[in-house]
């Protein structure tokens, strides 16, 4: 007997329902009603606790997921009247014959079956058509939740099969003038299934109307008009519509084809194609088996795996769907999973057939489905990485190119459209990032409005996220997740969990291109182990790309739609929050690598302390571009934040002088000194300012480097910044010298070395002592610039710094050359020059080919001092150090014309002289004298 009270009646065929002698039962909202269903799919079983948190949420329930399934039981029990009993963490509901309407259905459709065994057709049919007319719409219509979208997969696919099992039977009766309409609606509305096909123009055939039905695939045969043979089941050929302007990727096609027709396989060839949400995998894929049916004569089989989506397929469900394919009837399906593989994999021995797994969420879905045969070959595509996965190819799809993009462009809106506006459509197939679906939208969206001009449809994408909400429709006959880019995206962004979507929202806060992995832990304020783990995760979604080891970066549109979900889920405090988390861990390794490039330095003890752990683990330190975007960002977020940010510019000095990226530091040091000015901040006034003046100063822009410098030095000494002090003095004389004013330089090295070595700065009086060598020999105080030399490489050497070093050396080889020792110059500009190289510094390659140029001038070889002179101009371009181009311009000029190629000569010394000029260098004059001692052209 059953556990509820007399006359329960339960309904799953349609919505959920439970009456009691004719009256409805309220079974409360939706959620409460799929677990009443999934308890009756599961009748007089115990389903526990932990699976009904699944069935209801999937991967992320909420806190209170327990509470409130035992909540609904409650509810249910009391609903009910009884029945639903309590088993330890689990649920069962007791359930009698004939009280539940699924049950009824199988009952009818087993004494059907029975009936055609036994011969008798006609009471076959009837049975099975009181069994149909129980359904009141889709079953379990209206249900939240992943379990409930499998059963309401399962019960249509039974519903269906039933249907057709009656319709055969309506065949085999002489039935078929009231089918046509019937089956047409069917294929309509299943227009994959070809065992609906066969059904309707077997009905058309049997009418009279042969030239209605469609052609008989080779090899196959209408169902016969016998009463005991059912319909003859075509090859299967279930592959989906390719849109006809599907454009490029020649080469992933060309791969696709060699790897899946192999000469003689040994194993199943399988290939996944992977790729972020849009790039167009399933359109490559099918494209790809459509050109490949005469390799698998036998069949392709496609199933669309739902991997992104809150309830993938089963694959049990799947394979119950192949084995129909492949003639399988409803009776003969094993109920268990592996019975269900095994049969499958039979039928598919020795058969040609390709299989195409589109969207699959795991190698753990595709595993089942896998053949066991040779023969046989399966294409997969996923946004994940499917590492499980033995695959004899991996492909990854990426952007398309710009010239494919806009060739798809054409093809959607017209070619002539596209040549009346070139550039327009160049930028719009830019602002789409390359990716096709976006590409598609925007075609799509003015393929309908054949009166707009691309450069309207542009303006009206300036200042909106790109294909976001608001944008426009989505694709025409495309109305799940591939018919617009939010939502293509927002469903790899469901299936993360609460941390994974947190991060993700934050990544696209910073304005870089790229963050490594310990960059993205400071951010969101992760254990760097979990934030790798999270990375990794959302790498194999396809949310974010890798391209290079422990870095990652976002798709253009990811990112916007990252940002988005950012503004919506995350306060402006958090972001905040978060920028500050990351300018904190980059001062931290800008830190660590200004104390590994200049040992010893006390600025290292006097930076803004930090909380980040710094470059201790294996990212390293940031990039320059990255920390001085994050430093502006920052301070538009939180202007008072100016001293953190004015230490983690000061902390790159290295790095600036290594990579001489100094004109990218000028906007952001110019926005950070404003601040620091407006909130009178003076100790970062006179770092940011002694950080713009360095920049000036290599840049060759003296005049200006001079006013900054100036204002920094004042804003240090009465924030007594002494050890800042030290380093500016040094920059002032530099930029004097640059003027060739010898007197004033010598004076600020002089003081510059007397502050470093009364603040206890000795790595700065070392170093303006190894600056202040060229100013010695100008002035012809020879002892002078040796013995700094000397003490300069002593010291260097002995506190293990290699710039420091390198620099001593290039001074050395300096005062050698002007000694009359242009042999020994040499040797001590290549093995400085070769310091430089190891140690990353080119600045200082490039400043001793310039020496070594001017040595082999002052020995009397213009030939080695051309050749050399080359090397060195080929370097000043690659660094953009204008005022180092120009005075190897004008060594180069006097080598050639010492050598006598006065042609050349005299190009080289007109463009060191346009050079010079612009930047009002002393040089200029001693240019000017070499060009006009030489012939004029044609004497």
């Amino acid at each position: 007997m059953s556990g509820t009270r007399p006359g329960t009646y339960f309904s799953l065929l349609g919505p959920v329902q439970a009456h009691r002698d004719d009256s409805p039962l309220p079974l409360g909202p939706p959620q409460q009603r799929a677990l009443l269903a999934m308890l009756l799919c599961r009748r007089n079983a115990v389903v526990g606790l932990d699976e009904l948190i699944d069935g209801l949420w999937g991967g992320e329930p909420p806190r209170s997921a327990v509470g409130t399934v035992r909540s609904y039981a409650y509810r249910l029990r009391r609903a009910l009247g009884g029945g639903l009993l309590t088993h330890g963490r689990g649920y069962a509901l007791q359930v009698g014959p004939g009280e539940l309407d699924l049950t009824r259905f199988d009952e009818l459709t087993t004494r059907a079956r029975a009936h055609v065994s036994a011969g008798d057709p006609e009471a076959a049919r009837d049975l099975l058509a009181r069994a149909l007319e129980m359904w009141r719409g889709p079953a379990l219509a209206g249900l939240p939740g992943p379990q409930a979208r499998i059963q309401r997969e399962r019960l249509a696919e039974l519903r269906l099969s039933v249907l057709m099992e009656r319709v055969e039977l309506d065949l085999r009766l002489g039935g078929h003038g009231g089918l046509v309409a019937e089956l047409t609606g069917l294929c309509l509305e299943h227009p994959l299934n070809d065992r609906l096909r066969t059904l309707r123009d077997a009905a058309l055939e049997r009418g009279g109307r042969e030239r209605e039905a469609r052609t008989t695939p080779p090899g196959a045969e209408a169902p016969a008009p016998t009463p005991t043979a059912p319909p003859h089941l075509p090859v299967p050929a279930q592959l989906p519509y390719v849109p006809g302007d599907f454009t490029g990727r020649a080469e992933a096609v060309r791969d696709l084809l060699d790897a899946l027709a192999p000469t003689a396989p040994e194993t199943v060839v399988v290939c996944a194609v992977g790729g972020i949400g849009g790039i167009g995998k399933t359109t490559l894929a099918v494209h790809a088996a459509g050109r490949l049916r005469e390799r698998f004569p036998d069949g392709q089989l496609y199933a669309n795996l739902g991997g992104v989506r809150e309830d993938p397929a089963d694959p049990a469900a799947v394979l119950a769907g192949f084995l129909r394919a492949l003639g399988v009837t409803d009776p003969a399906l094993p109920e268990e999973p592996r019975e269900r593989a095994a049969l499958y994999r039979t039928r598919l021995a020795g058969k040609r057939i390709l299989l195409v797994l589109d969207d699959a969420r795991d190698a753990a879905q595709i595993e089942p489905l896998l053949p066991g045969s040779p023969t046989c070959a399966v294409l997969v595509t996923s946004r994940s990485t499917l590492s499980g996965l033995p695959a004899a190819r991996r492909l990854r799809l990426d952007v398309l190119p710009a010239a494919e993009a806009l060739a798809l462009l054409g093809r959607i809106v017209g070619e002539e459209r596209i040549a009346a506006e070139p550039a327009e459509a160049a930028a719009l197939v830019e602002r789409c990032g390359g990716l096709p679906l976006a590409v598609r939208i925007a075609g799509s969206r003015l393929g309908t409005r054949p009166a707009w001009k691309l450069a309207d449809f542009l303006r009206l994408l300036d200042g909106r996220r790109a294909f976001g909400p608001g944008f426009g429709p989505a694709l025409p006959g495309r109305d799940g997740p591939e018919g617009s880019v939010e939502a293509c995206f927002r469903l790899s962004y469901d299936l993360l969990d609460a941390g994974q979507a947190r991060l993700f929202r934050l990544m696209a806060v910073p304005r870089t291109p790229t963050l490594d992995f310990a960059s993205a832990a400071a951010l969101a304020g992760l254990d760097p182990a979990e934030a790798e783990r999270h990375l990794e995760r959302l790498t194999a979604l396809g949310l974010l790309e890798s391209p290079a080891p422990l870095t990652y970066r976002f798709h253009d549109l990811l990112g916007e739609f990252a940002a988005a979900r950012s503004e919506e889920r995350d306060s402006p405090g958090d972001r905040t929050a978060a920028l500050l988390r990351l300018a904190d861990h980059m001062l931290a390794c800008a830190r660590e690598a200004y104390a590994a490039e200049r040992p010893g330095h006390p600025l290292v003890g006097l930076l803004t302390p930090t909380t980040a752990r710094g470059a201790s683990f294996e990212a390293g330190p940031p990039h320059i571009e990255a920390v001085l975007a994050v430093a502006v960002q920052s301070l538009e977020a939180r202007p008072s934040a100016v001293g953190l940010i004015a230490d983690t510019l000061l902390a790159l000095d290295p790095a600036l002088d290594g990579s001489f990226l100094w004109a990218a530091l000028l906007a952001p040091a110019r926005r950070v000194l404003r601040t620091a000015e407006e909130q009178e901040d003076l100790r970062a006034a006179g770092r940011t300012g002694f950080l713009l003046g360095s920049a000036l100063t290599r840049l060759g822009r003296f005049d200006e480097a001079e006013a900054a410098l100036h204002d920094a030095e004042r804003a240090a000494a009465a924030a007594a910044d002494e050890v800042v002090r030290t380093e500016i003095l040094i920059c002032r004389a530099v930029a004097r010298q640059g003027r060739a004013d010898w007197t004033a330089a010598d004076a600020l090295y002089r003081e510059a070395i007397a502050a470093g070595t009364a603040c206890g700065n000795a790595w700065g009086a070392t170093n303006a002592r190894s600056n202040s060598v060229s100013t010695l020999l100008r002035l012809r105080r020879y002892e002078e610039a040796a013995e700094a030399c000397r003490l300069s490489l002593t010291a260097a050497r002995e506190g293990g710094d290699r710039y420091g070093e390198a620099h001593a050396l290039y001074s050395l080889g300096i005062v050698a050359r002007q000694g009359g020792r242009a042999a020994e110059a040499i040797a001590l500009h290549r093995e400085s020059a070769e310091l430089g190289v190891r140690g990353g510094y080119p600045a200082v390659e490039v400043m001793n080919l310039i020496s070594e140029t001017a040595a082999h001038l002052a020995a009397g070889h213009p030939r080695e001092a051309a050749e050399c002179g080359e090397r060195a101009l080929a370097a000043t371009e690659r660094l953009g150090w204008r005022a180092a181009q120009a005075r190897t311009l004008r060594l180069l000029g006097t080598a050639l014309a010492e050598s006598g190629d006065h042609a050349r000569a005299r190009t080289r010394l007109t463009q060191a002289l346009a050079h010079l000029e612009a930047l009002a260098l002393p040089e200029a004059a001693e240019a000017s004298a070499v060009l006009a001692s030489l012939a004029p052209p044609g004497h």
